[in-house]
């Protein structure tokens, strides 16, 4: 606060004084006291909150399949059909392609794509799984046979187009990329669910086509088609963990019954056809 200072000597006043006056201004110049707390929680803290921002948890975590039973599940195995090519030799690839393990063999892929509804009008991209082409086990030619040398892969059209993905725990030498599935951990409390949607796309390094896929053998009605492009996967969280199961009676519109999803024992199925449309 600000003020004029004064100093009143007695020694200066006149012989006999009895009084003496100061003039003071009709408006004073003023400071706020004792309020430095109340605007520092009331307004600095406030808007110091305000120009942060959000701490949000990007830590995933990974989710295991389980069977109908709540089991661990063994194998996944999603299988093609692209208008009745359900081999490589049917889709253009050699035996050589196969048996050199040749680029455009290795870089053909199924690709799973994972949304937050089944809804393209509204729908975000959670995450996606690229399951590469491989040679598997039951893919080569076992001993005794005439038609090549045992261990050498089986001609193109033998090979059928699925891709197998195994338990890491249950089958070492298998192939698991893919197995899990991995999703925000703050996503879920413990006995809450969420569910994504699976749409398929077939990448072929051959031809160079990429071929979208639905969940059904038939040819639809554009206005149909829509409610068959995906399969539903469930993601539930409990007190032993994270873990995820692929519904088998999901239909997009709203109909019950099987779809395109087999469970056997502890295997799954995944059925995914090249689109056809009226």
């Amino acid at each position: 606060m600000f003020a004029n200072r004064y100093q009143i000597n007695l020694s200066t006043l006149a012989t006999g004084t009895t009084a003496t006056t100061i003039n003071l201004p009709i408006t004073m110049e003023y400071q706020l006291v004792d309020q430095s707390e109340l605007i520092d929680r009331v307004f600095v803290d406030v808007e110091v909150e305000k120009a942060i921002n959000p701490i949000i948890d990007y830590e995933k975590v990974r989710f295991l399949p389980l069977n109908l039973s709540g089991n661990g599940l063994e194998t996944i195995i999603y299988t093609l059909d692209l208008s009745g090519a359900t081999n490589y030799g049917a889709i253009g690839f050699s035996d050589d392609d196969i048996k050199f393990n040749k680029e455009n063999f290795k870089e053909t892929f199924l690709n799973l794509s994972f949304y937050d509804t089944d809804n393209p009008l509204t729908q975000t991209l959670i995450s996606f799984v690229t399951l590469f082409s491989e040679i598997k086990t039951t893919d080569l030619l076992p001993i005794g046979t005439n038609i090549g040398i045992p261990g050498q892969p089986k001609p193109a059209s033998q090979i059928p187009l699925t891709y197998v993905l195994d338990s890491p725990i249950l089958k070492h030498r298998g192939f698991a990329e893919g197995y899990h599935l991995y999703d925000y951990k703050d996503e879920l409390n413990i006995g809450d669910f969420k569910y994504l949607y699976m749409r398929g796309t077939f990448k072929n390094a051959k031809t160079g086509k990429s071929i979208n896929l639905m969940v059904q053998n038939n040819a639809l009605p554009i206005d149909n088609l829509v409610h068959e492009l995906y399969t539903r996967y469930k993601l539930v969280r409990t007190t032993t963990g994270f873990y995820y199961e692929i519904d088998d009676s999901y239909h997009g519109d709203g109909t019950s019954g099987p779809n395109n999803v087999i469970y056997a024992a502890n295997t799954v199925t995944i059925n995914l056809y090249q689109i056809k449309a009226l």
